[in-house]
């Protein structure tokens, strides 16, 4: 009885998580009239022309390889940059260390909104709004606290063992980083990537204020382009929406293992 019941509450919990995704999808099929006249109800038949549409109507495809540019290169530096500097914070014994981790990680309690205007004054200073690199820069910034903090925690875990023997075998600091301990983290890798991948390609704030230029918008700025001052187009809306959930599901589908991985061992460590 008790394992039903969570089985129970985890189907709700499921329904309630995929009907908002569901209910996109179906109203990316059906028109405007239909959706006002049920908003709850089936499409009377599917229109796939609707994402034909959309491409006509905006420029949505440019959008799209903005937001995979910038959100694929700023998820790996901050991969790459993390990782190098969870390293010696776990590995290493130094002056300062601790105070070092606790700076990094006080960037966790500092708001987007708050940095907004100084980081604008700073792009413009050195001529870097409106470009790609006004994106990547802060959101390299604003994702290393969370992914040191992770792999910080994974590394720690590691026995030291593993580093004494790789020693023994000749290996450097620089080789027992690459070759043996960054593997043996495959779980935090793989919530570092999918937390940042998500927030990046989902983040609206900075790239609405840094970017003004159409052709360097990315996808939920772009999908401002259907939503009018008198009136919005929801069906061409649902059909940007679910278009831009593709990338999220490949990239949770490629990391679900280690991911679970991760969830178990946080369940261990507990």
């Amino acid at each position: 009885m008790k394992r039903s019941l969570v089985y129970l509450v985890l189907l709700v919990f499921a329904v309630l998580s995929l009907y908002p995704a569901v209910w996109m999808g179906l109203t990316s099929l059906r028109t405007n009239r239909e959706l006002f006249a049920a908003p709850w109800g089936l499409p009377e038949r599917l229109l796939w022309g609707n994402y034909v549409r959309i491409f006509h109507q905006s420029p949505i495809l440019r959008y799209f390889l903005n937001s995979v540019v910038v959100s694929s290169i700023s998820t790996f530096l901050i991969l790459i940059v993390s990782s190098m500097l969870a390293y010696p914070l776990a590995r290493f014994k130094f002056r300062g260390r601790n105070f070092l981790f606790y700076l990094i990680i006080a960037g966790l309690a500092l708001p987007a909104h708050i940095s907004l205007i100084p980081i604008l004054v700073l792009l413009k200073g050195t001529h870097l709004n409106d470009t790609y690199l006004a994106l990547i820069g802060p959101y390299v910034g604003f994702g290393l606290p969370f992914s040191v903090l992770v792999i910080r925690s994974f590394f720690l875990t590691i026995p030291r063992d593993f580093e004494d023997a790789a020693k023994l075998d000749g290996c450097s600091a620089h080789g027992i980083f690459w070759k043996i301990l960054l593997p043996m983290i495959k779980p935090a890798l793989a919530v570092v990537v999918i937390f940042n991948f998500m927030t990046n390609w989902n983040e609206f704030l900075f790239a609405l204020t840094f970017i003004q230029r159409r052709q360097l918008k990315t996808l939920p700025v772009g999908l401002m382009d259907f939503a009018g001052e008198f009136a919005t187009d929801w069906v061409s809306v649902s059909a940007g929406f679910t278009i831009a959930t593709i990338p999220v599901i490949v990239i949770y589908c490629i990391f679900q293992k280690d991911l679970l991985r991760a969830v178990r061992f946080g369940a261990m460590k507990g």
